[in-house]
């Protein structure tokens, strides 16, 4: 029997997923990962390979996931950008986006929610600042993002025993744009790999010890979304010029 509060982290072979496995662990957690490589050593304790992107192996985590005696917090990390505009976006880009940034996390959360309302879980779902701002040539990924945000939303009204955190991370140095689908480079700013997936995960991990809603991070990306919901013009303008369209 294992005693240890237990974290399911999906997509925690990389990136920010490898960075919150690692954080929730050092913290006491079981962490189990949800991925289709396995994790370097020390970041899990147990490994469920899967794609998440393929029915039968979405269920098939989900069954794995099931027979864990607790889940305290479940982290929907696993997805996948696009750098186009909507014309130059392939429509098999497309689907796959929508079906790791959206489906996945919907369908896995659902199956598991049994165990997660016996646990009373904290479910984090990592939407992205793109999902509160509509980012040009990043609109497939906004439009997947802004959808998982409604998921997390609703989600907290119908489900009285679990807490839902809200993540929406900016630019953060993961090597997201090099597994990104798409035609188009990711355009230098003044931002680019400024923050840390660790810094992150770490806040993250009080999110959910303090049962906050939602987190946004870095903290100025409230700036641009309040430049954005006010001067509507100027956000538009800027950003065309960021992606010289």
């Amino acid at each position: 029997m294992n005693d240890r509060k237990t974290a399911v982290v999906t997509g925690a072979s990389s990136g920010l997923g490898r960075a919150m496995a690692r954080k929730f662990r050092s913290e006491g957690f079981y962490v189990v990962a949800v991925s289709r490589k396995a994790p370097e050593d020390g970041v899990c304790d147990l490994h469920i390979p899967a794609d998440l992107t393929e029915e039968n192996s979405l269920a098939a985590a989900a069954a794995e996931i099931l027979k864990l005696e607790r889940v305290d917090v479940f982290i929907n990390n696993a997805g996948i950008g696009a750098y186009a505009k909507w014309d130059e976006l392939k429509e098999q880009e497309l689907r796959r986006l929508m079906e790791l940034d959206f489906f996945a996390p919907v369908l896995l959360t659902t199956k598991v929610l049994p165990l997660l309302r016996k646990s009373k879980a904290c479910v984090v779902n990592i939407s992205s600042a793109a999902g509160l701002l509509p980012v040009a040539c990043m609109g497939a990924y906004s439009a997947a993002k802004a959808a998982l945000r409604m998921f997390s939303d609703t989600l907290k009204t119908e489900e009285r025993d679990i807490h839902v955190v809200t993540v929406f991370p900016g630019r953060i140095s993961t090597g997201f744009g090099s597994r990104a689908c798409g035609c188009r480079e990711v355009p230098n700013t003044p931002s680019h790999g400024s923050e840390t997936p660790e810094e992150l995960a770490k806040r993250v991990y009080k999110a959910c010890m303090k049962k906050k809603r939602s987190l946004i991070y870095p903290w100025w990306y409230k700036i641009v979304i309040g430049i954005m919901l006010r001067m509507p013009g100027i956000y538009e303008k800027g950003s065309r010029k960021v992606w010289k369209i």
